[in-house]
């Protein structure tokens, strides 16, 4: 018997006889209908189809669930969870009684990491407060910072000042001080720690903050600086290196440290 091409269904030869049509129209009909099935496993509205290993036949893949997005897993298509693009919230404290805290165990799935923070101040007449990342206290910290300063109006044009500062490689320096007690405005900003989890390149800081006294920012600094190290990031540690004291025991505080995806 004759077979076609492509799917190697059964058709009657040139020279079969008329008698045997019936019966070979059945066969033909048989082998259209399971190769056709074969191409069409799908059962369930929103089902989709894919090739598989074997000849002329697919793979039946279910509909995935709402917010999933058809991703690629060990060489076939599967339904997966949307990765958001966005902000995960890692840890959140208060800056309690205490000389130093600590922000451990940070996870090493996201792209870059972002503490946010406010109504930090200390009790060594100052609401500045320095970070080490893996308690490394070496001389592998780059700060660099730009600051609008101690201005009537909060601006150079009122008799503010502007500098550039770079120092303290030992640790990177955030918020203001200015030694006057009882009149610290808590600090509030964002430090943005890129690829973090990197243990081949180096850690780029960068962020900004205010921090002041009574009812004005008498600090506006933009930040830039660079952990030189290649090891990745798992601890962020918050303390003062000069001066002793605690943070000061506020619960309206707050300290986050966000993965950004």
């Amino acid at each position: 018997m004759a077979t076609t091409t492509n799917y190697g269904w059964t058709t009657p030869d040139d020279t079969a006889l008329v008698k045997d049509g019936a019966s070979a129209i059945r066969t033909l009909g048989s082998s259209v209908d399971t190769t056709v099935k074969n191409l069409n496993p799908e059962t369930t509205l929103g089902d989709i189809s894919y090739r598989s290993s074997t000849a002329n036949t697919n793979t039946r893949l279910a509909i995935g669930t709402s917010g999933q997005v058809l991703t690629v897993s060990g060489g076939v298509p599967t339904w997966a969870t949307a990765s958001s693009g966005g902000m995960t919230l890692i840890s959140e404290t208060v800056a309690s009684a205490v000389s130093s805290l600590s922000l451990s165990s940070i996870p090493s799935t996201y792209k870059q990491i972002m503490l946010v923070f406010s109504g930090i101040t200390h009790s060594n007449n100052s609401s500045a407060f320095d970070l080490r990342f893996n308690n490394d206290s070496s001389s592998i910290y780059v700060n660099m910072w730009m600051k609008l300063s101690d201005g009537a109006s909060n601006n150079a044009a009122s008799g503010g000042t502007t500098s550039l500062v770079g120092n303290d490689t030992t640790y990177s320096i955030f918020g203001y001080g200015n030694g006057t007690a009882g009149l610290q405005r808590a600090n509030t900003g964002v430090l943005i720690i890129d690829n973090y989890a990197s243990t081949t390149k180096l850690k780029t800081i960068y962020g900004n903050w205010g921090g002041g006294v009574d009812t004005s920012f008498l600090q506006v600094p933009q930040y830039l600086g660079l952990f030189n190290s290649t090891s990745a990031i798992t601890s962020i540690d918050i303390f003062r290196v000069t001066g002793a004291g605690t943070f000061s025991n506020n619960t309206n505080t707050s300290i986050r440290l966000y993965g950004v995806s």
